[in-house]
């Protein structure tokens, strides 16, 4: 909301002799307010201190006096001035309006609005005035009567241009994103020159799935006063939006350079580390927008989503629930807090999260693709028959909204078994996830190589035999979408295991062994020794503890924890590693469609997905050649659910577990879930997901011609 602190008008004193007896008080308080105007304080402030002297009770110095004090950040005193020149001279609006303001920057709200109100019945046709007081109705979030406010001052002066923004200002509180930017839209018209509203449109730009109309906005901003700290804030959160992090980073920082205690910048930065899978850094700057913050709801949510990442349900639950509490209209809370409840097999709990925020938004495509995924879709669904409609505006749609519809209506037809239209939309939503996602399969293949290249038989000897000990650790590792959360779900189900999920400590531990060293697995593990091995075993295993503390065994199911896996065998010799096999054209088909939330960035292209493959079956091949028998356990998904009862009976005897009943019924099992898959484990063993691939065969070409051999059928033994 613009504020506004009306300037002085001209003192109605009579002259009289100043205290340096060459100008009159009546000359020296204009010369003043010159100064002031200028941005030249401390000489105004002298000549109003001398005014002072020479009539202690002033009121148009005290008043002026007062408001420098707020201009150099003494509101208190600013406030104290003020009162003491309305005590002197009650009945100037000016006054009054001016402390309204600052009793409402004090967070003072009723006594701004008192000011206000007075200041109101004293000068009626003042604009200004009437605007100030509906900032302060707006503070207060008596809406209504803020923009009662702001109209009677546009009727006084049409083109007023805070009372613009602040109309702008209450349309985006109230939703109405649309009429929001038409108003910022017509400052700009009136006063091009308007850094709040320019500000402010480029940021609903940004709300409204235009970042790159906002991106051009916000630099105007930044030309206009390039040290204009929310246009950089701004700007930032547009390239978060375009997914183009590193210049979203250098826009938060900057803002932060220029406002250090800046939540909003803070909360940023936040949002990048968690995109990049560096939970915590991302949590340490959750904490210091939260420190700052500490009643923004949305902070609150984002740690909660930062929580449930790390592998902490608890923490999530508590941070969504406060982040409610705070702001029960909160989007992502109802978003996030749906997420969690599925994680943990409340479906019905979450549906009725995801329903609810689209009742906060019924446009909000995130919702509804939830809603598609809370459960099997059937014919006459609302839900589709929504998605289905809002396909018909795809032509003209913003690709952001046009993404994430196309992977729901992919999904709807998938599960009503038009796989044609299926195909069609998930091969579009692919395009459009491949345009904006960071990614070269060359760097793929270097890491295949180099795994392969660090990890040879000599190497493995020279590390091994003194790493950490410890029985903890159960790896369940393999493709994205290959079983792997179904073969977790078994293991997690007897009593003695905690199923700790996807956990993120081992590829980061992996990226960065010790501070100082290379950065990038394999290459940061030259140099390591067996008893820096047994230190990283040592810290991962405390990492488990933390997430519980009496289980005998505990699971992580990070699948690309594949790439790990000799590093697992030196680190921790104890350590349970089950590797899930799936067919491959299965396997990728099964990650090509589906839109997630981070990560898996090589799933977005049929070729490059298959690419990503070939190098993960030469890593497991070279895994078997380089490690001893038994260092690994291998499932193969499509036996595991032919044959549940004996598979599961083969697998908790490697994993030393003597056998429990619940394991067969694992779906029941209450525990979080956070994958791609965490509806399908909710329900009994089922096999309809074996070759589903043949449903789609025929547009699957450039999958299947760079799988080649690994095509089921295909293999030239």
């Amino acid at each position: 909301m613009t504020k506004k602190i009306a300037r002085p008008t001209r003192s109605k004193a009579p002259a009289a002799p100043a205290a340096s007896n060459r100008i009159s008080i009546e000359q020296a308080l204009q010369l003043a307010t010159q100064h002031q105007a200028a941005g030249r304080l401390a000489p105004a402030e002298k000549l109003l201190r001398q005014i002072l002297q020479a009539q202690p009770r002033h009121p148009f110095a005290l008043h002026l006096l007062g408001v420098i004090a707020h201009q150099v950040g003494k509101t208190e005193d600013a406030v104290r001035l003020i009162e003491q020149a309305i005590g002197s001279l009650p009945t100037v609006g000016q006054f009054h309006s001016n402390l309204g303001e600052m009793c409402r920057i004090l967070k003072r709200l009723d006594e701004a609005v008192a000011h206000g109100e007075k200041a109101v019945a004293l000068d009626p046709q003042s604009a200004t005035v009437h605007s100030n007081l509906g900032i302060a109705y707006y503070d207060r979030k008596e809406l209504d009567r803020a923009e009662a406010c702001q109209q009677r001052a546009l009727v006084i002066n049409p083109n007023l241009a805070p009372a613009l923004n602040n109309l702008g200002s209450i349309l985006r509180d109230r939703k109405d994103k649309e009429g929001a930017i038409d108003y910022y839209r017509k400052v700009i018209a009136v006063a091009p020159g308007h850094l709040e509203s320019i500000n402010n449109l480029g940021a609903v730009l940004t709300e409204t799935e235009q970042p790159e109309e906002a991106v051009k906005v916000l630099l105007q901003a930044i030309k206009l006063k390039p040290k204009y700290a929310e246009a950089h804030c701004n700007i930032g959160t547009a390239f978060l939006v375009l997914e183009q992090l590193d210049k979203a980073a250098a826009g938060f920082k900057r803002a932060l350079t220029l406002k250090p205690d800046y939540p909003e910048a803070y909360l940023g930065l936040a949002r990048i580390n968690q995109e990049q899978k560096r939970l915590s850094e991302a949590e340490a700057m959750a904490n210091k927008a939260l420190a700052l913050a500490p009643e923004k709801a949305e902070v609150h949510s984002l740690l909660a989503g930062i929580y449930a990442e790390a592998g902490f349900p608890e923490k999530s639950e508590e941070e969504y629930a406060r982040a409610l509490e705070l702001n029960p209209d909160l989007l992502s809370g109802h978003l996030g807090k749906g997420h969690l409840l599925m994680e943990q097999g409340k479906m019905e709990e979450a549906e009725a999260s995801f329903r609810h925020a689209l009742g906060l938004d019924s446009t909000n495509l995130g919702a509804r693709l939830a809603l598609a995924q809370v459960k099997k879709v059937v014919e006459g669904d609302e839900n589709m028959a929504a998605l289905v409609e809002a396909a018909e505006k795809l032509d003209t749609m913003m690709e952001t909204k046009a993404l994430p519809l196309h992977f729901a209506l992919g999904k709807c037809y998938d599960d009503t078994k038009q796989h044609d239209l299926a195909m069609t939309h998930f091969l579009e939503g692919c395009r459009l996830k491949r345009k904006r996602t960071q990614y070269d399969p060359a760097d793929n293949d270097k890491v295949r190589q180099n795994i392969c290249e660090f990890f040879t038989p000599e190497t493995i000897d020279r590390l091994r035999g003194e790493g950490c000990l410890s029985d903890l650790p159960i790896f369940v590792l393999g493709m994205p979408r290959s079983g792997t959360t179904l073969t977790e779900q078994i293991i997690a189900s007897h009593p003695l295991v905690h199923g700790a999920g996807e956990l993120p400590d081992l590829l980061a531990l992996a990226a960065r062994p010790k501070e100082g060293g290379p950065d990038g697995y394999p290459l940061s593990l030259a140099g390591l020794t067996r008893r820096d091995l047994k230190d990283m075993g040592e810290r991962y295993v405390e990492g488990l503890r933390v997430r519980n503390p009496a289980a005998k065994r505990i699971t992580d199911k990070m699948p690309a924890n594949f790439n790990c896996l000799g590093l697992i065998h030196l680190m921790l010799p104890n350590a349970k590693i089950v590797h899930v096999k799936r067919n491959p054209v299965d396997t990728c088909l099964s990650g090509f469609t589906r839109l997630f939330n981070k990560s898996q960035h090589h799933s977005y292209d049929l070729a490059e997905i298959g690419r990503y493959y070939r190098n993960y079956a030469i890593i497991m091949d070279h895994w078997r050649q380089v490690l001893p028998a038994g260092a690994f356990y291998e499932v193969q998904y499509e036996e595991l659910v032919g044959d549940h009862e004996n598979q599961a009976h083969a697998l908790l005897d490697y994993c030393g577990l003597e056998w429990d009943d619940a394991c067969l019924d694992f779906h029941k099992t209450e525990r979080n879930i956070r994958t791609a898959s965490v509806t399908q484990v909710r329900q009994p063993i089922y096999k309809t997901s074996v070759d589903r691939w043949r449903k789609y065969e025929a547009r699957l070409g450039p999958l299947l011609e760079v799988l080649g051999d690994l095509v089921p059928g295909n293999s030239k033994e």
